[in-house]
């Protein structure tokens, strides 16, 4: 057990990055009506968005437990003085006792490695969902600002708003009488992009 629990939990958190990355790329392409089995993100992008969603909220649980940890040790505090002035020195002395047998006993019966399992399982729902959450919010960026590109291969070019530019195609959506016609290049057909000057689209 000592050598599969830590195994277990850095595949487990592998996994919980590598979803949060593959959740953000589905909702964002979902909100272009895209289907994401289309879209092929490269794996280190999708380790680096994912890894970015987890830490963040890895550290927001961090911030959460300490809270809860000062607020509790607070509130403990509080009652050990309450008796300390209620009740004397003596009746105190017994609590502590009591208190530090109890902790004794319960230590070595809890299983840290299972709870570590539990909580990693927990952060990887947490990161899946985050990733979501954030995928359409990208998306709504993209959809307010037109990132021009000038897509030019060896028949034509296009110029047209870009949103994504993925393994191996490049994406991009045109808006005509308020419709949004979204559209992709193979990246081997493409001879030159050129980028230029985000403008809002208009509303």
């Amino acid at each position: 057990m000592k050598v599969i629990e830590p195994v277990s939990s850095a595949l487990l958190l592998t996994g919980c990055v590598y979803s949060a990355g593959i959740s953000q790329n589905n909702a964002f392409m979902r909100s272009f009506g895209v289907s994401p089995e289309f879209s092929q993100p490269a794996i280190d992008k999708i380790f680096y968005d994912g890894g970015l969603i987890t830490f963040e909220v890895f550290y927001n649980h961090i911030i959460l437990a300490t809270f809860t940890f000062l607020t509790l040790s607070t509130l403990a505090t509080t009652l050990i003085l309450y008796i300390a002035f209620a009740k004397g020195m003596q009746t105190l002395k017994n609590q502590k006792k009591i208190f530090l047998n109890s902790l004794t006993a319960i230590t070595p019966v809890v299983p840290i490695g299972l709870i570590t399992l539990l909580y990693i399982i927990f952060l990887c729902f947490s990161s899946y969902q985050k990733g979501q959450v954030i995928g359409v919010k990208l998306s709504e960026k993209f959809l307010e600002r037109c990132y021009w590109v000038i897509v030019k291969d060896k028949k034509d070019s296009v110029q047209a708003c870009a949103f994504r530019k993925d393994r191996d195609s490049i994406w991009y959506y045109q808006i005509n009488e308020g419709d949004i016609k979204i559209n992709s290049k193979l990246l081997t057909e493409v001879g030159q992009i050129t980028y230029l000057q985000p403008q809002p689209n208009p509303q």
